[in-house]
Order: structure tokens, then C-alpha cells, then sequence
């Protein structure tokens, strides 16, 4: 995976644009980022596959939410696939298990169809 950093040489001000969302691609969770303020004229943007970083998860509850999911049991999202997207603590998982996971609207849909496809 490469790294990329940006220095932007603008204060935020009335002019800023953040744009940040998720998208189901290929049956695989996107987020995008992007950001552009018109005053300084700076554009920048990433994106990456899987569960955004923290700073960016955070705008996309801010905007959007969350859903509350089962983990485990019959009705629920399976343990394997909660640790293969979020890669949660030991504690982590048990806390999601007693007590659900806060999933962004996106997040809940890629589960919940992995929840309901073919069981083996």
C-alpha cells in the first residue's frame, strides 16, 4: 500500500469543501475523500478499500449515521467477518457481540449481504 502526504498551505475558511463517502465496489468497501478550497485553489483527494481511518470514519458518521447490527448468533453478522473488516480487540469484539456494532449505512449493507448470502 502506498503512503501519500499533502501539505496545504490554506486555513480552513468559508470556502473549504470536504466530500466523504463509502461505496460497495466489487463486493468490496471503498471510501473516498476529497477535499477543495476554491479560495487557494487546492484539490486533494484518496481513497483506499476497507474500513476508512479513524478521521474520515468519524465525517462519514457525522453525515450519515449509524446502524446498529447483531454480531454472532443466527441472526446476526458472522464473528469471522466482523474481525476480517474491522480487526477488532479480543475485548472489542466480545463488547460487539453482547452489545451490537455501530456500522456506517454502507458498512451495514456490504454485512448484512454477506450475512444473507450462501451459508456452508
Amino acid at each position: 500500500m502506498s503512503e501519500q502526504f499533502g501539505t496545504l498551505h490554506c486555513e480552513p475558511c468559508a470556502s473549504c469543501r470536504y466530500e466523504t463517502w463509502q461505496r460497495i465496489v466489487d463486493g468490496r468497501l471503498c471510501w473516498y475523500d476529497n477535499y477543495y478550497c476554491a479560495e487557494y485553489e487546492v484539490h486533494a483527494c484518496d481513497e483506499g478499500r476497507g474500513v476508512p481511518p479513524p478521521w474520515i470514519r468519524e465525517r462519514i458518521v457525522a453525515a450519515e449515521g449509524t446502524v446498529r447490527l447483531a454480531v454472532g448468533g443466527p441472526d446476526g453478522v458472522p464473528l469471522k467477518v466482523v474481525r476480517e473488516l474491522y480487526g477488532p480487540t479480543l475485548p472489542q469484539l466480545r463488547e460487539a457481540r453482547a452489545h451490537g456494532l455501530e456500522a456506517t449505512p454502507v458498512e451495514a449493507e456490504l454485512l448484512r449481504g454477506i450475512r444473507s448470502g450462501p451459508r456452508g
